[in-house]
């Protein structure tokens, strides 16, 4: 067993400012549908108002019995919002998911599922242009925004709402303190280009880019911009900011890399506001995720041109980590990405030989956090999840080639 000499704090500290570390430290991307699945319950708890609540000490029930992991990746239960902020989330899952539990097609056991549909109108660009994002989002909230674990639509039960939620993200704060936990995101939202491809789906999006491209540039300019700053706003309501380190901001970045567009059509949809928001909470004092789900490896070079340290690139296993290594191992840390067929489908020896692999390669030196590609599955093996867990304590990163 490797000997620790770092807290865990200071080792993920270690990770993110690519300096060296006694171990490479572990941060399960895990939401509440697998600590409900660790108790014997479905994993539609999780969306369940009435019972949800418990998932966060089943959370806390999960940690102790492997043995506990060195982050989380994002705290169970809330997050620190604004009001425009939590008009955001009724969007991106409200309007565009389906939930198990909820939905007769879902089995109780599975994620959610995304369910395209069109809550935005071609001529909603120019409203977006004329008014602001947060004056648009105001004005249609009725139509745009739907309902998603007790989230209200209505103004005047918005500052209210923030207070609860933003309460709940410090009391989870506090309780994973006490374990020496740190939560490395508190502000959660998605890139201006997959907001609007959520909004208008994908197909429409695509076809937009192409018809009406000028329109769409302008709208995702004003969005950028009170993205940007809503983000910021909404971690300050949790505290100041830190000193370059965690909690900092997740993106979910997923319909604008290669999966989905050629390099031209990012670099001019896409990759100015990756830029432009990263800067800008770099600027303030926070670190950003970039959650990279499908496969990013033809953009990751563009990421060079961003802040040294001032990113977790986390992938999903569809983008090669080995590769991205290669890239950016000098210049940010990664975080993944155990894939989730290993998790559900595998044996221990799999989880074992995988994450040997990821700690001795993409963990040499430093700048590696080991975790999952994208969130853990709710079908996930237990003993797969503890293997994953522990392979830090047993493997040193740097000893073999890739």
């Amino acid at each position: 067993m490797i000997k620790e000499t770092m807290t865990k704090e200071q080792r993920v500290l270690a990770a993110i400012n690519l300096e060296p570390y006694d171990r490479v430290p572990v941060a399960p991307h895990i939401n509440l549908e697998y600590a409900f699945r660790f108790k014997g319950r479905p994993a539609a708890d999780a969306y369940n108002l009435a019972v949800a609540g418990e998932g966060i000490q089943a959370m806390f029930d999960l940690y102790d019995s492997v043995g506990g992991w060195d982050a989380c990746t994002l705290p169970t239960g809330s997050l620190p919002v604004t009001p425009h902020y939590i008009l955001l989330l009724a969007i991106i899952y409200g309007n565009t998911m389906k939930y198990p539990g909820q939905d007769s097609r879902l089995d109780v056991n599975t994620s959610p599922q995304y369910a395209e549909r069109e809550v935005m109108t071609v001529k909603d660009y120019d409203e977006i242009i004329e008014k602001g994002w947060h004056r648009f989002l105001e004005d249609n909230r009725e139509r745009i925004c739907g309902t998603f674990m007790g989230i209200p639509t209505t103004l005047s039960e918005l500052p209210g709402y923030s207070q609860l939620l933003t309460g709940g993200y410090a009391a989870n704060v506090v309780e994973w303190a006490k374990r020496g936990v740190p939560v490395m995101a508190g502000a959660l939202l998605s890139d201006p280009e997959m907001i609007l491809s959520l909004m208008r789906t994908a197909k429409e999006f695509t076809l937009d880019l192409y018809r009406r491209p000028d329109k769409v540039k302008k709208a995702l300019d004003v969005m950028s911009k009170d993205i940007t700053q809503g983000a910021i706003d909404s971690m300050l309501l949790a505290g100041p900011p830190p000193k370059r380190g965690i909690p900092g901001i997740m993106v979910s970045c997923e319909r604008g890399g290669g999966t989905y567009y050629n390099l031209k059509t990012f670099e001019y949809f896409v990759w100015p506001y990756i830029k432009e928001e990263v800067e800008a909470w770099w600027k303030a004092g926070f670190v950003t995720t970039l959650h990279f789900d499908t496969d990013w490896i033809k953009n990751m070079p563009y990421l060079r041109e961003l802040p040294r340290k001032s990113c977790i690139v986390e992938l999903d296993s569809k983008t090669d980590m080995f590769k991205t290594k290669d890239i950016l191992g000098d210049h940010l840390c990664l975080m993944g990405d155990v894939p989730a067929s290993i998790s559900a489908k595998g044996s221990v020896d799999d989880m074992e030989q995988y994450c040997a692999k990821l700690i001795e390669y993409v963990g040499k030196d430093t700048g590696l956090i080991l975790s999952n590609g994208c969130a853990v599955p709710p079908d996930t093996k237990y003993e797969n999840f503890k293997a994953m867990i522990n392979s830090v304590k047993k493997y040193a990163p740097g000893r073999t080639k890739k």
